[in-house]
């Protein structure tokens, strides 16, 4: 019908051409009027994403590790602080110990009355007396054996009184860390607790001035006959049981039942510290301090 209609009609080719992406970005191409488009954008916004979500995990591995870090700088500043404390109260209970050592030594120095090697006669001295065991005078070896003797007897003499300077430490620090520990446990013997309970208090402290072992000569507190903490928690647990039961006379005959119960204890303490018996109390060796 076209060639009827006189139109020249020519064949036209278009040509379609497909081309594959090289790039990731979407473009036009003007000379075929072919668009060709990539879902490249998805990658970049992916990309994106992965790079902000490690990031954010970074963010949060630090935050950790600061936090961790944090942790672990506090607690060792705790930890440093309290060995210091440690070491304080150390240096605090050796220095009180020197301390009640040197006092004790001193009083005990002044009580017995030891020689020293200064106050001991010279071999020369002797050989000018006469020899107890022989009726004559001292030979020059004589002497020297006998000079050596009594130096020996001497060393012998102050160990001993060194031990005994020892026991009486031990037993004195003993004796305070008791009291104390029986304070903070049983508030009612301790005057500054509103749990004060003087009767209570004036009664244990009875009880444990018994179970105390005093040098005759100096006074002071060598030990004792048993342990004053057990005497202030059994009057301390028998009177909360009493108060607990509505029985405040049962409180009384415990009282009554420790007083009756230590005065045995109490009579040995001036046969312990007789100076007849040994310079050195003996006696004491003998009893639980």
């Amino acid at each position: 019908m076209a060639e009827q209609a006189g139109i020249d009609v020519k064949d036209t080719n278009v040509e379609v051409q497909t081309t594959e992406p090289e790039s990731s970005t979407a473009e036009t191409n003007s000379d075929n009027g072919i668009i060709a488009i990539d879902d490249s954008f998805d990658t970049e916004d992916k990309s994106e994403a992965d790079t902000m979500d490690e990031e954010a995990e970074q963010s949060t591995n630090e935050s950790e590790t600061n936090t961790s870090s944090d942790t672990s700088e506090e607690s060792h500043k705790n930890a440093e602080t309290r060995k210091q404390q440690l070491n304080n109260e150390i240096r605090d209970k050796v220095a009180e110990r020197n301390a009640l050592r040197e006092e004790i030594a001193q009083l005990n120095r002044q009580k017995y009355q030891l020689q020293n090697a200064d106050d001991l006669p010279t071999v020369e001295a002797l050989m000018e007396q006469q020899n107890p065991d022989t009726g004559d005078y001292y030979t020059r070896m004589e002497a020297e054996l006998a000079r050596i003797k009594a130096e020996r007897q001497l060393e012998k003499e102050q160990r001993q009184l060194d031990e005994y300077t020892e026991r009486i430490v031990d037993n004195r620090i003993r004796l305070k860390d008791e009291a104390s520990q029986a304070l903070k446990d049983f508030p009612m013997f301790d005057e500054k607790s509103p749990d004060y309970n003087q009767g209570l208090a004036e009664q244990a402290n009875q009880i444990a001035e018994r179970l105390i072992i005093k040098d005759n000569k100096t006074g002071e507190i060598i030990g004792s006959h048993g342990s004053i903490y057990d005497v202030y928690a059994a009057i301390a647990n028998a009177a909360k049981a009493a108060e607990a039961n509505g029985k405040m006379a049962g409180r009384q005959a415990a009282v009554n039942m420790m007083n009756s119960a230590d005065v045995v204890g109490s009579s040995g303490s001036n046969t312990d510290t007789n100076d007849e018996n040994d310079p050195f109390l003996k006696g004491f060796n003998s009893v639980n301090c």
